[in-house]
């Protein structure tokens, strides 16, 4: 059946299901227990069984630290344990996401979030993998780099020789892969929202091979990313490239890993089929269909008929997913929480680059955020940031599965917040307020404005920031919705020209230091905040290889500066669960994703089903 005749058909039962669970919701929610506030101990990897009854996850933290980055010795590969029977994969399973994405099949045109689609569906393979599960070796693992060692001038990999293509035709990866797909990575006019920070780490005309099986990465500036980007690095064939050029390889899924492209209809489907052998696992499912299906009551309902095994849900349809028998909704271990944050753009204060070089850019001061002074734009953004009723979003949105939250990267729930920093950072609801400090900045009678909420990336996202809009219109802040796809704003980051208020799904927080960027001339991707400290801040945070360092510098320089400035603000933090169908037995994903289907090739079925 076509999609399209699918989601028509599906339609009239969500109908029915929104209805159900209309008049049994208020009760199953109110059964679901609460988000603990204080920091969890990582618990056991995901794992679903066919009981009728589900437990509602809570978010599961990762440790607090990471192994040192200067440690010279080189990881040696754990034994290999191949995840499929014998007899090798069988069966196939559906999962319902609200977009596939484009099918593009570089990673320099993959914008956020489909960059990460290739690795998390298990298409192609990266140097690294992290893995945040409890009894984890380490959070950075072997993959195609079976090994890697540090001197003063370089990072070196040693890259494995068993490592096949999927056709076969190309043989098997080699060191000059890895060079070409860094290259290509990291071109001019890349998309890849990561490739700063790669070519800030690496000096890539300089990366070379040092032996058959070694490649060697010289240092540009080291800092708390090196691991990050060639882990996020998708591998190509440059033979397979120098075949049939860049337009064929953008389009053609070609990579090496456990499961193969064989089919991708961009809106409709994307198939995926296990290879018969992979270096690393072996998955135990044979075929996965992975649905673009936007909306998601129809997902829902699709989990409750059996059309889907796997749904991307949001927090809201908890109820929902509650009343379908034999239903789980799992939570991977995460690095954090998801975030809707304000981003209050066009605050371009920051004259030069690092390089010294002038910006060439000047506050958009016609907008009120921004202000005829910063004096007048930072009254504005206070007012929009006491004028959220946190407590409300978390209470109704999420469900009571949420964290109130306030500045940047960290806040309640996060391992290293304390009752001292609550009370210090801590952003209160107070609509009198928000009305004294619009006064003061010269808009007395409100003001008129266009508020961003990406469509298609996050149902949560979505539901929270919508529930926002009235909670400023209280205040007299009246916004124009636009729910315009993420991509088609993304040009005005990238050339720094944005100019409205957006809601955005960023950290709410992380157990990683190394995130703290987005606010100076630094990286590619910008929201349209530019200022001249956080480049320092961002600096030390990044330069040092022990993260007490970095975490000392957030929070007591960082959070009070951001405090005093407000260039943006969070609001409520949450880690959505992804909902699963009675014919999963276990997954135990190693990182969890609301977003994709994280390692499906670990995804093992219920006999007989």
């Amino acid at each position: 059946m076509k999609i399209g005749r699918l989601r028509t058909v599906l339609l009239g039962l969500a109908a029915l299901l929104a209805l159900a669970v209309a008049c049994g919701g208020e009760e199953a929610a109110t059964a679901a227990p609460q988000q603990p506030k204080a920091p969890q101990q990582p618990a056991p990897a995901a794992t679903a069984g066919p009981a009728a009854t589900v437990a509602v996850p809570t978010a599961f933290i990762a440790p607090t630290s990471r192994p040192v980055a200067t440690a010279a010795p080189a990881p040696t590969a754990p034994p290999e344990q191949k995840s499929a029977a014998a007899a090798g994969p069988s069966g196939k399973i559906t999962a319902a996401l609200s977009s596939i994405g484009p099918r593009n099949y570089e990673l320099n045109q993959l914008v956020w979030p489909w960059n990460d689609r290739n690795q998390f569906l298990g298409m192609y393979d990266t140097l690294f993998l992290d893995d945040r599960r409890p009894g984890a070796a380490s959070l950075l693992n072997p993959s195609v780099a079976r090994a890697w060692r540090f001197t003063d001038t370089a990072l070196v990999l040693t890259i494995r020789d068993d490592v096949t293509w999927h056709q076969s035709k190309y043989g098997n990866l080699t060191v000059a892969d890895v060079i070409h797909s860094m290259d290509r990575a990291t071109s001019t006019g890349t998309k890849w929202t990561r490739a700063e920070a790669f070519t800030s780490n690496f000096k890539v005309g300089e990366i070379k091979q040092t032996s058959p099986n070694e490649i060697t990465l010289p240092w540009n500036k080291r800092d708390l990313r090196w691991s990050s980007v060639p882990r996020d690095i998708t591998l190509q064939s440059k033979k397979f490239f120098d075949e049939v050029g860049p337009e064929d390889m953008n389009s053609t899924p070609m990579g090496t890993g456990p499961y193969k492209g064989i089919d991708h209809q961009s809106g409709n489907i994307l198939r995926l089929e296990a290879t018969e052998k992979h270096f690393r696992e072996q998955p135990s499912v044979k075929f996965i269909d992975v649905l673009d299906i936007p909306e998601e009551i129809v997902r829902v309902a699709m989990l409750k008929t059996g059309q889907a095994d796997i749904i991307q849900m949001g927090m809201p349809s908890i109820p929902a997913i509650k009343g379908i028998p034999g239903a789980q909704m799992l939570m991977g271990p995460t690095t954090g929480l998801d975030g809707a944050q304000i981003v209050p753009s066009g605050q371009y204060y920051q004259t030069k680059a690092e390089d010294g070089k002038p910006t060439g850019r000047t506050p958009l001061t016609n907008l009120p955020w921004v202000g005829a002074t910063p004096e007048k734009g930072l009254k504005v953004r206070q007012a929009m940031s006491v004028a959220i009723d946190r407590q409300t979003l978390v209470d109704t949105i999420l469900g009571g599965l949420g964290q109130k939250h306030y500045l940047w990267n960290l806040g309640p729930g996060h391992p290293r917040w304390t009752p001292e920093l609550e009370k210090k950072f801590a952003i209160p609801y107070d609509p009198a307020a928000s009305k004294k400090l619009l006064a003061e900045a010269g808009y007395a009678n409100g003001f008129n404005f266009t508020f961003f909420i990406p469509s298609g990336l996050n149902s949560t996202l979505e539901q929270v920031c919508q529930a926002m809009v009235p909670m400023f219109g209280a205040v007299g802040m009246n916004a124009t919705v636009d729910r315009s796809a993420y991509s088609s704003v993304r040009p005005k980051m990238l050339a720094r020209s944005i100019d409205v208020v957006w809601c955005w799904q960023e950290t709410g927080w992380s157990v990683d230091p190394d995130v703290l960027y987005r606010f100076s001339t630094r990286a590619v991707w910008n929201p349209g905040i530019e200022y001249d400290k956080p480049l320092d801040f961002e600096t030390r945070i990044l330069s040092t290889s022990d993260p007490e360092v970095s975490w000392k510098v957030i929070i007591d320089e960082w959070l009070p500066w951001f405090k005093d400035n407000l260039p943006s603000f969070q609001t409520v933090g949450f880690a959505a669960p992804i909902a699963v169908g009675p014919r999963i037995k276990e997954w135990p994903m190693r990182v969890h994703s609301n977003r994709w289907p994280m390692d499906p090739y670990l995804i093992k079925l219920v006999p007989g089903k």
